[in-house]
């Protein structure tokens, strides 16, 4: 082979990867099929209510969202928080949040997903000893909007 021929392939090979690269169709990112709005319910320890969950794919490509939590009474706080951590491994998800005003305590979910609708469990735990027994816990159920 002649130096001469050597831009000449490097600048094939370079049209080949990127030809290539978009012929593939793009593969979508774990929990995309579920990003969106979804109502839901949830029970526990001398607790109740309704929640509205919202996931999203942040600029950085994570999942990132809010939640509403309304209670039925029993003790349960409205409020709105936004998510801290959110993430599917398939259809496995989990989240956390800081319920608003409350620095101590951090709210975890997790559960599976499908198409329609969802459930699992929320705990509480201090932040302080994230290894130490939940302070509450409960389930959840969700359906999509």
């Amino acid at each position: 082979m002649q130096i001469k021929n050597l831009p000449r392939l490097v600048w094939v090979l370079l049209a080949s990867l990127w030809l290539g690269a978009h012929a593939i169709p793009a593969v979508a990112a774990d929990g995309d099929q579920y990003l969106g709005k979804w109502t839901g319910t949830y029970q526990g320890d001398n607790t109740s209510g309704h929640f509205e969950l919202i996931l999203e794919r942040g600029s950085e490509g994570l999942i990132t969202g809010s939640i509403a939590v309304s209670g039925d009474g029993g003790g349960a706080a409205d409020y709105s928080a936004k998510l801290k951590s959110a993430s599917f491994y398939g259809n496995a998800f989990t989240a956390a949040y800081d319920p608003p005003g409350d620095d101590q305590t951090q709210i975890n979910m997790k559960g599976t997903f499908n198409p329609n609708g969802g459930d699992g469990d929320w705990s509480v735990s201090a932040k302080a000893q994230p290894s130490s027994p939940p302070v509450a816990t409960g389930t959840w159920k969700i359906i999509k909007q």
